[in-house]
């Protein structure tokens, strides 16, 4: 057999294979790229989302301060960092019913108590 022939066919083997991981490679880079552009939409659509939503938030300041001081001065000692049930009624009172959150209100007392 002709070694120049034996040569020809390892160098088409080699280029094949060479342009094979090329071709590879730039299949990745691009599936990488779409993905990268995906998440940036749907980073921006979240920040978005978030931006609109807090740009609807309404603070409320309410003032509790009395009620509060009594409490501390009574109660210096919360092990269980529980609240009285006239403390978690005087947040509830201060969070109202026009709370932009949907009105969430603070846990009930714990009856256990």
């Amino acid at each position: 057999m002709n070694p120049y022939l034996i040569l020809a066919a390892l160098a088409a083997i080699l280029a094949a294979g060479a342009g094979g991981f090329k071709l590879g490679v730039d299949h990745e880079y691009a599936s990488q790229k779409r993905e990268d552009q995906h998440i940036a939409q749907a980073v921006d659509a979240a920040n978005s989302v978030a931006a609109e939503a807090i740009s609807k938030l309404i603070p409320k300041n309410t003032t509790i301060r009395q009620t509060l001081e009594k409490e501390i001065r009574e109660n210096t000692v919360y092990r269980d960092c529980k609240s009285s049930d006239d403390l978690v009624r005087a947040f509830n009172a201060a969070l109202g019913q026009t709370n932009p959150a949907g009105g969430l209100k603070l846990p009930a007392p714990d009856p256990a108590r």
